[in-house]
C-alpha cells in the first residue's frame, strides 16, 4: 500500500463520519458530503482549489445564492477535511487557514473550529516525546474515548445566517437528520491508516 491508499481510505472514513446523521437517507440526503468539489480560494484570487472532503447543505435546506459558493454555485462547504499523509505539512497548514477565511466554512479538519481555541491530539500508535514509547503506551488505544473523539455540532453545515448576523441566530436542522453532533474517533482513524500500510 501506498501513502495515496492510506490518504483515500482515511479520506473515505471521515466522509462516513459526516453522512451518518443523514438517517440512511441516500437519495437527496439533507447533509452532502464529497470528495474534491471546486471551490474558490477565499484569498479572492479566484484560483480554484479543491478539499480533501467537504461537507455542505442540500440546496433544499439552504438555497443556491449569490458567492460565496462552489465553483458550480451550490452552497460553500460548510466543513473542509485536509489530510496529510506524505505532504508538506506546512502547505496543509497554509491551506487550512486558508480555508477559514470563508465567512461559510465552519470548520476545517486539520481539525480547526472557527472561534473554538486550538485543541491538539496525540493519537498515534507511539506515545510522543515519551522517554520509553515502547513501554509507555500510547494513550489512544480504544474505540469510544471522549479525549480522543471530534464533535462538531451538525448545525454547522446549515449555516446560513442574514447578514448582519443577528446574535441569536442559530441555523435550522432537518427533522430528518438524526445526530447532534458529528463525532469523529481518532482511534477509528488511526486503525484506518495503520490497515492501509500493513
Amino acid at each position: 500500500m501506498t501513502s495515496t491508499d492510506v490518504h483515500q481510505d482515511v479520506i473515505v472514513r471521515l466522509q462516513a463520519y459526516f453522512r451518518a446523521p443523514n438517517s440512511g437517507v441516500d437519495d437527496n440526503p439533507p447533509i452532502k458530503v464529497s470528495g474534491k468539489i471546486s471551490h474558490y480560494n477565499p484569498d479572492g484570487s479566484g484560483v480554484q482549489i479543491l478539499p480533501d472532503a467537504s461537507v455542505f447543505p442540500d440546496i433544499a435546506f439552504v438555497p443556491r445564492h449569490a458567492p460565496p459558493s462552489n465553483v458550480h454555485g451550490n452552497p460553500h462547504a460548510r466543513i473542509i477535511c485536509e489530510l496529510e499523509v506524505d505532504q508538506n505539512v506546512g502547505y496543509l497548514k497554509q491551506k487550512c487557514l486558508s480555508w477559514m477565511r470563508e465567512q461559510y466554512v465552519r470548520a476545517v479538519a486539520k481539525l480547526y473550529r472557527q472561534g473554538i481555541a486550538t485543541q491538539r491530539w496525540d493519537f498515534g500508535n507511539v506515545k510522543k516525546h515519551s522517554r520509553d514509547p515502547i513501554g509507555d503506551p500510547a494513550p489512544c488505544n480504544a474505540p469510544d474515548l471522549a479525549r480522543f473523539q471530534i464533535n462538531i455540532p451538525v448545525g454547522e453545515v446549515f449555516w446560513d445566517p442574514p447578514f448582519p448576523i443577528p446574535p441569536n441566530y442559530a441555523p435550522l436542522v432537518p427533522p430528518v437528520v438524526t445526530a447532534s453532533n458529528f463525532t469523529i474517533d481518532l482511534y477509528c482513524i488511526q486503525q484506518v491508516a495503520l490497515r492501509a500500510v500493513m
